[in-house]
């Protein structure tokens, strides 16, 4: 009862607090993709050693219910196109329906993009992000190369992802 409660006040705080569209924080990006374990939406472990190591990552922290998220995910399904050569992961510490549910509505269901769940909520913290939404993008190894926080359209990220 505790854990559920804790859990609550946590995504709680999470949604109120964290959806933003610009941010001055101070926290650091992670500069390696962390150790991690989160859960795919059929219910099977997915860690770091999970990725593909020929592509570029772009991950997508979000929350269904973010206006801002919404508005990201709008502008990343109109231009999916541009991200068919990179890795996508979406995460979220939503119930798997919810995130089933904005999978669907913006027409995420690509190959080359898998959808998480935190459910012990760890990403905030192993990322280095307070915001919703963040993009992180990292190398074909695992190196760092650029953080977005809050709202960031295509065209801005298109420039980190080419030739990486």
């Amino acid at each position: 009862m505790k854990k559920n409660s804790l859990i609550l006040l946590t995504c709680i705080y999470l949604l109120f607090n964290s959806c933003k569209t610009t941010s001055k924080t101070t926290i650091e990006a992670a500069k390696k993709i962390p150790y991690f374990t989160f859960t795919t939406l059929d219910n099977h472990r997915f860690t770091q050693d999970d990725f593909d190591k020929t592509r570029t990552k772009f991950i997508l922290y979000f929350n269904s219910e973010c206006e801002h998220c919404i508005k990201q995910a709008k502008w990343l399904s109109k231009d999916i196109h541009y991200f068919n050569d990179l890795e996508l992961t979406f995460i979220s510490f939503e119930e798997i329906d919810a995130i089933k549910k904005y999978r669907d509505n913006f027409n995420f269901n690509k190959k080359n993009i898998t959808f998480l769940q935190d459910t012990r909520l760890t990403f905030t913290d192993k990322f280095g992000v307070k915001t919703f939404p963040s993009i992180l993008l990292y190398t074909k190894k695992g190196k760092l190369i650029k953080k977005f926080e809050g709202e960031t359209k295509a065209k801005d990220i298109i420039p980190y992802i080419t030739n990486k």
